[in-house]
């Protein structure tokens, strides 16, 4: 991901949670699930890069990050 691109990468990350958490009757979402969704639409990002846009929608306050396991992390859509 390079500079040029961050913020379109962000609202597909965002877009792809809300369609997720609309599957799973607003449960959470798994980082794996939102991985899998991006491939299935051809859009690749490495995880390090989902990493980075996680934080950056945690800090505007669109979600919430939690770790399952030591390389799942759980994200939660906050309502607005």
């Amino acid at each position: 991901m390079t500079t040029w691109s961050r913020t379109p990468d962000v609202n597909l990350v965002l877009e792809a949670i809300k369609r997720l958490s609309e599957e799973n009757k607003g449960s959470d979402v798994e980082e794996s699930a939102v991985l899998h969704r991006l491939e299935r639409e051809d859009k690749k990002l490495s995880p390090a890069d989902l990493s980075k846009i996680l934080i950056t929608l945690e800090a505007l306050g669109y979600i919430r990050v939690q770790l399952s396991t030591k390389e799942e992390k759980i994200i939660r859509l906050l309502s607005k």
